[in-house]
C-alpha cells in the first residue's frame, strides 16, 4: 500500500523526533538528524512508544499504528516517513 506523505508535517516530525529523543532517552544526543540510527540509540518499546505518544503530543496529530514495524525505526528519516504517512485526524 502506498502512502502520500506531506512533505512539510514529514519536515516538522524530523524536527520534533530530533528533539524528543534526549527527552525520551534521558540523555545528550549531540548531532541527531534523519540519518540517525535508531537502533544504535537502544530505544525499548516502551521508549518507542513515550516517543510515538511525545510527537502527537507536541504536533497534535495521531499516528495509526495499525502497520508499524520495526523496520519504521530503522533511522530518524524512516520513523519521519511512517509518522507523516500514517496522521490522522
Amino acid at each position: 500500500m502506498s502512502t502520500q506523505i506531506d512533505s512539510e508535517l514529514r519536515r516538522r516530525v524530523v524536527g520534533s523526533i530530533c528533539a524528543l529523543l534526549p527527552q525520551v532517552l534521558r540523555h545528550e544526543l549531540p548531532g541527531v538528524s534523519e540519518q540517525t540510527g535508531l537502533m544504535e540509540l537502544d530505544l525499548t518499546s516502551a521508549s518507542t512508544l513515550e516517543l510515538l505518544l511525545a510527537v502527537e503530543d507536541e504536533l497534535e496529530i495521531q499516528i495509526d499504528v495499525e502497520e508499524f514495524d520495526e523496520v519504521h525505526l530503522q533511522t530518524v528519516a524512516t520513523l519521519a516517513d511512517y509518522v507523516a504517512g500514517h496522521a490522522v485526524g
